[in-house]
C-alpha cells in the first residue's frame, strides 16, 4: 500500500502544480448597467477598467476557488480624490465571463465590500483580434 503510494505521490504533486491556474490576456468587453465597459487582462495580474468610472482604474485580477466553479476577481483602486475599492467577481462561460457580482467600498478603516446590483445580464466577450 505505503509503495503505490510512494509510485504516484509526484505524479500527484506535478499535476498539481502544472495544472492549475489561468492564464489571462487581452479584454473583454460588453454592457454593464448601460454603459459600455471594457477589462483589459495583462500577464503579471494586472487589469484596465475603461467606461465603468469616468477615469480608467487600474488593478489586478486573482483566480479565486469558490464551492462551485472558480472565479476571477478583478479589484480596483479607485482615483486618490476619491479612495475606493471595487471587485469584480467573474465566472467563465466558455470563452465569455459572466460577472456574478460587483462589490465596492471607501477605503479605510472598518468598511467592507458591498453589493452592487447588475442591470441586464453582464456577459463580457472577448475583444476581436486585430
Amino acid at each position: 500500500m505505503i509503495s503505490i503510494f510512494i509510485r504516484f505521490f509526484p505524479f500527484v504533486i506535478l499535476l498539481g502544480i502544472t495544472g492549475c491556474g489561468l492564464d489571462l490576456s487581452g479584454g473583454f468587453t460588453g454592457k454593464v448597467d448601460g454603459k459600455d465597459v471594457t477589462i483589459y487582462f495583462e500577464e503579471s495580474n494586472s487589469a484596465l477598467l475603461q467606461g465603468y468610472f469616468p477615469v480608467d482604474l487600474k488593478g489586478s485580477w486573482v483566480e479565486e476557488k469558490t464551492f462551485k466553479e472558480p472565479q476571477v476577481w478583478v479589484t480596483f483602486d479607485g482615483p486618490a480624490d476619491k479612495p475606493f475599492r471595487l471587485r469584480f467577481e467573474l465566472e467563465q462561460e466558455g470563452e465569455n465571463f459572466r460577472i456574478v457580482k460587483i462589490k465596492a467600498r471607501p477605503l479605510g478603516k472598518g468598511t467592507k465590500l458591498n453589493s452592487i446590483p447588475i442591470e441586464g445580464n453582464g456577459i463580457l466577450s472577448p475583444l476581436p483580434s486585430n
